[in-house]
Order: C-alpha cells, then sequence, then structure tokens
C-alpha cells in the first residue's frame, strides 16, 4: 500500500491569498477600503443574466463542483499554453508518489521547457515563462523520496497526453467532443494530483487508485466519472459557441493556429499567490480567473474575486506579467467580464475625478504593506 506523505514541495508555505481574503488581515483591510466593491459585484451578476449556464446532471455533491472547477481550470490553461501542470507535479512531489527529480524532469518535457539547458531542467518546476523573461522561483526544498514505482506509468500518462493535446488540441483551440472526452479524463486524475498539493491531503480517487498497487494508465484514466466527464465536455462546447473562444484569442493578439495564447498559471507570491491564465502578446496582458459557479449573485463570494484580481495585479511589483486588464470568465455561463485594472482599482476603491490615480497609488502601497506583514508572519515574503 502506497504510504501518503505529509511533506510540502514548499516546507512550511504561506496559507495563501485566497485563505487571507476569507477572513484574514487582507480581507480587514479589502472591506475598509473598497467600498466601492458592490457596483463591480453587480455588473459580474448583470453580465451572467440572460445566458442559460451549463448544469450537472441530476443532484451532485459540494466536491462534485470544486472537482468540475479543477479540471476545467486545467483544461483552459492548457488551450492558452503548452506548459507544466506544475502544481499537479507538486502534488505528486507532496504525496510521496513521485520524487522531485521526477517531477522536474516531466516539467521539462512541457514545450515550454524544451529549450532550456541540461541544468535548468534540473529545476524545471522553479522557471517560469513569463513575458518580460524567465522567472526563477528560488531552490525547491529537498524531499527524502528517491524514486517511486509509480514514476514509469505516471510517465507514461503525461507523455501520452502532451502527444494527444499536440496532436488533437494544440494552443488556441478546441478538439472534437470525443478528444474533449478523452482530455476531461486526464484533466479530472490531473487536478486530484493539484488538489493534493492544495489541501495536504490526498482525496478518494487517488486513494483508490494508488492505494494498494500502481494503476496502469488505463486504470488512471478511466477513473473519472461519466457525468462528470460529460460535464466537462459541455463547459468546452459553451466556450466555442459563446464565441468567448474567440474573444481569448483576440486578448492573446490573435496569433497564430498552435501558437500559445499567453501564459498558464502566473506566479505573483510563489507558494501564496498564483492565477490561472494570462492572456496577451507580450506587451499587455489580460489576467483571467476561471469560475465555474452557477450563480452569480452571491456578493460576498464575487467580492473576493474581484478583490483577488486585484490583489494578483498589484503584487506583481515589478510588472513582469504585463497586466494591464483583470477579469472573470465565467465558464457555465460562457462569459467573459472585463476590466482595465486601473479602472477597476479605483472602482472598487470608491474613486473618481482629479488625483483619483494617486490615491490609488496610496492604497496600492497600503495594500503591499498589509501583505508583506501577512507574509513575513507566515514564513514567506514578497519578491524583490
Amino acid at each position: 500500500m502506497t504510504s501518503w506523505s505529509s511533506a510540502s514541495p514548499a516546507g512550511d508555505a504561506a496559507v495563501s491569498l485566497t485563505t487571507q481574503l476569507h477572513g484574514g488581515e487582507l480581507a480587514a483591510w479589502c472591506a475598509a477600503r473598497l467600498v466601492g466593491t458592490a457596483a463591480a459585484v453587480a455588473k459580474v451578476d448583470a453580465a451572467a443574466r440572460g445566458h442559460r449556464p451549463v448544469r450537472p446532471v441530476g443532484q451532485v455533491d459540494a466536491h462534485h463542483w470544486a472537482e468540475i472547477g479543477g479540471a476545467f481550470g486545467l483544461r483552459l490553461a492548457a488551450l492558452v499554453e503548452p506548459s507544466p501542470a506544475y502544481y499537479s507535479l507538486y502534488g505528486l512531489v507532496r504525496a510521496g508518489l513521485v520524487s522531485r527529480k521526477w517531477a522536474d524532469e516531466q516539467a521539462g518535457e512541457s514545450p515550454t521547457h524544451a529549450g532550456l539547458l541540461a541544468g535548468q531542467r534540473q529545476r524545471s518546476l522553479e522557471l517560469r515563462p513569463t513575458p518580460t523573461g524567465w522567472r526563477d522561483l528560488g531552490e525547491p526544498v529537498p524531499t527524502d523520496v528517491t524514486s517511486t514505482p509509480a514514476e514509469p506509468v505516471l510517465a507514461d500518462l503525461f507523455d501520452r497526453t502532451r502527444r494527444y493535446l499536440a496532436e488533437h488540441a494544440p494552443p488556441g483551440q478546441l478538439g472534437t467532443p470525443a478528444v474533449e472526452a478523452a482530455l476531461a479524463r486526464v484533466f479530472w486524475l490531473v487536478s486530484a494530483f493539484e488538489d493534493v498539493y492544495r489541501t495536504a491531503q490526498a482525496g478518494p480517487p487517488l486513494v483508490e487508485l494508488f492505494g494498494r498497487s500502481v494503476p496502469t494508465v488505463e486504470a488512471m484514466r478511466a477513473a473519472a466519472p461519466e457525468p462528470v466527464v460529460a460535464e466537462l465536455v459541455e463547459l468546452a462546447r459553451q466556450l466555442h459557441t459563446s464565441g468567448s473562444l474567440t474573444a481569448l484569442r483576440r486578448l492573446a493578439g490573435n496569433p497564430p493556429a498552435g501558437q500559445a495564447l499567453g501564459h498558464a498559471a502566473p506566479v505573483f507570491v510563489h507558494h501564496w499567490a498564483d492565477g490561472d491564465v494570462l492572456l496577451g502578446d507580450g506587451r499587455a496582458s489580460t489576467l483571467l480567473d476561471v469560475k465555474t459557479v452557477i450563480r452569480t449573485d452571491n456578493v460576498e463570494r464575487t467580492a473576493r474575486w474581484l478583490w483577488q484580481l486585484l490583489g494578483y495585479a498589484w503584487l506583481d511589483t515589478a510588472d513582469q506579467w504585463r497586466i494591464r486588464t483583470v477579469g472573470l470568465y465565467l465558464a457555465r455561463h460562457g462569459v467573459l467580464v472585463t476590466w482595465p485594472a486601473d479602472e477597476l482599482a479605483a472602482q472598487l476603491l470608491g474613486e473618481r475625478g482629479f488625483g483619483h490615480r494617486r490615491r490609488v497609488a496610496k492604497a496600492r502601497g497600503e495594500f503591499l504593506a498589509v501583505a508583506e506583514r501577512v507574509l513575513v508572519a507566515e514564513g514567506a515574503r514578497l519578491p524583490a
């Protein structure tokens, strides 16, 4: 039976910006200072109205929503950039299913990392492409896992997935319904790997698959529930038929077929704040968070989404990601809601008129000061 490891790839990592915005010091700051949040929340709800959302078939539990959100987020990331599934690889390391060396080797096999030198590829998980060049996230925390019996079969799974994407659904393109169903099975599983990184716990699917022996690739690809697969295929269809895929390409500068639309999993503070996707041509970028909810009238929840988007943009202190626009993709509705980043900041702060840019800059300084204090308390720090 596999022994699940509790060791984190990040060591004693900070909690996360998401957690902070649910009730930490940063949540208190946002609630006190972002007094114009209600108007921005209303824009999101209004944009979703009149659009028929993709719904689950029958009754589902709370875990179902998270499964769909995680898997579809990874599908959209693969659509944007052929990069490693960074946090899924971290999750496999954290679970003790693979060594850190193996995870770096797998990351290095991705098209985004194929051009790295041999010495760099040994640290592939900590090297991320950005619009302004490679970002080095620092030295990885060593683990005591050297190699495991699961590594060959997992390597086969990841290799097959890379080749399948390249042939049937390259960047910027969706596949046929059959292709999307096959990808849904893989991304459902890869999302379960990522959950171990996010929660430090292996969920029932992984325990069932790896608890007694190493499964085959065929067993791993057959593990996803059929209703989940069908729902993920519908979300891909919604992306196409709603016109949102065309909009994503436009935000990316309409690159040639098969070329990346931007970057997946942009990092703002390592192991503390990472986004979903970044679309752009290298000069100006749109940061999007992907949401798979049906109801958009939950004011507190949507407020946290917007605070988080603003937080990501403000945390990019070196302008490494070139964020000029931010927004949400409401996947079940096929709706994009975007703002120029500066306009969202001013709206959330309730700032208008002469001098509002100076006041927004002052608020950003306050936010970063609180973030730095929180990070230091949690054993991390803002990027230099």
